[in-house]
């Protein structure tokens, strides 16, 4: 049985799954053992009450945890982990006493990575295990895999100059973002990899989960980076339309009728909610670099299997997702009502999962200077 370690700031049964997870279970469904380390927290985690696992809806027990024959979780609380005080000048003194995070994790990580045959580390705080990896995996393939623009996640700057200082140290970065691809060229092999959804969960249509159904059922089914602003323009725009919003909140959301706040759900709870929407909602914050979300964002994948009209910034719009209205477009709102639902083909989680394992960089094919679309992950469900 080949061995698999993934690093992440996710856990393994937290009722949002995102990419990881998935990767996850198609490694193991292929044989693999995988290792699942969660890492990202520290004691101050605890103290402060870190929304992450406010999430969670219980608290993570650290160490080791065997969750089936092929799956092995870990999660540690270091010392103290890599976060921003908003002020740059204090983040910059505190940069020194981020180097306990490596240094805690040097002992968690030795046996499981002395067995690895591929190691894949997810953007976010596991890109500064990138060179204790290599140092305790020298013969495992070591694969950064670019989910996230770091830039945008409120994080310390000094992250996101670590993942072009740590890059060679890995075999391979990955990525499904042409956008995120480019500020890698010339540091080490790239290749896009397309985000998936799981085929299989998707072969039964859930019940509809909205009971007596306004004029239009609008579905934002996440709330990373999310813009309240543009959510509660929509809401006031629109009273005939009745918005859900499913995901954690950092502050406490507006009161409007017709916007209403779930909270974290399960992956099958969210599908019913995306399956029977009439529009879908991608309110990201408009800001520089969130384009890579147009090929990143599990629920804007999603959105497209099931051909909803989706909703967002102008920055995600992009020729080869028709499916994406701009705020700015001329009668935006209104398209959003009279647009056709058209479903297409997403790849799986298991065509992803397949190529992070392809030891032969021609397998994948958008290497180096090549970071210009092909932007498509899909094709219309007739050329599948």
């Amino acid at each position: 049985m080949k061995n698999a370690v993934l690093l992440t700031g996710h856990f393994p049964q937290q009722k949002r799954r995102p990419s990881l997870l998935w990767v996850s279970d198609a490694l193991q469904a292929d044989g693999w053992h995988v290792t699942h380390v969660t890492v990202g927290y520290s004691w101050l985690s605890q103290i402060i009450t870190d929304r992450r696992l406010a999430a969670l809806g219980y608290r993570p027990k650290p160490g080791t945890h065997i969750l089936s024959p092929s799956l092995t979780a870990i999660y540690g609380l270091s010392p103290l982990h890599p976060f921003s005080t908003k002020n740059q000048t204090l983040d910059t003194l505190l940069r020194p006493a981020h180097g306990l995070f490596p240094a805690y994790w040097s002992g968690p990580l030795r046996a499981p990575l002395a067995h690895a045959d591929l190691v894949l580390i997810e953007s976010g705080a596991p890109i500064m295990l990138a060179p204790l990896s290599r140092r305790l995996a020298p013969k495992a393939r070591l694969i950064y895999r670019v989910n996230d623009d770091i830039r945008l996640l409120g994080l310390p700057r000094f992250l996101s100059r670590l993942e072009t200082k740590y890059a060679k140290y890995f075999d391979r970065i990955s990525t499904a973002s042409p956008h995120l691809a480019r500020r890698f060229k010339g540091f080490a092999p790239v290749s896009i990899d397309p985000m998936g959804i799981p085929h299989a969960r998707l072969k039964q249509t859930p019940k509809d989960p909205y009971g007596n159904r306004a004029t239009y059922e609008a579905i934002c089914a996440g709330t990373t980076q999310l813009d309240i602003a543009a959510l509660t323009r929509i809401a006031t725009a629109r009273p005939n339309w009745r918005l859900h919003v499913i995901g954690r909140l950092k502050s406490e959301p507006p009161q409007l009728a017709n916007l209403i706040f779930h909270g974290e759900q399960d992956f099958d709870t969210t599908l019913a909610y995306i399956a029977h929407a009439d529009i879908a909602l991608a309110p990201y914050t408009d800001a520089p670099g969130i384009e890579y979300q147009t090929s990143n964002s599990n629920r804007i994948l999603l959105y497209r299997h099931f051909g909803l009209p989706i909703l967002g910034p102008d920055r995600l719009c992009h020729p080869s997702v028709p499916s994406i209205i701009g705020y700015g477009a001329p009668d935006a709102l209104n398209r959003c009502e009279t647009s056709p639902k058209r479903p297409e083909a997403i790849p799986d989680w298991a065509d992803l999962a397949r190529r992070l394992t392809e030891h032969s960089p021609d397998q994948n094919p958008v290497q180096n200077p090549v970071t210009e679309p092909p932007f498509e992950v899909a094709t219309p469900p007739a050329n599948a």
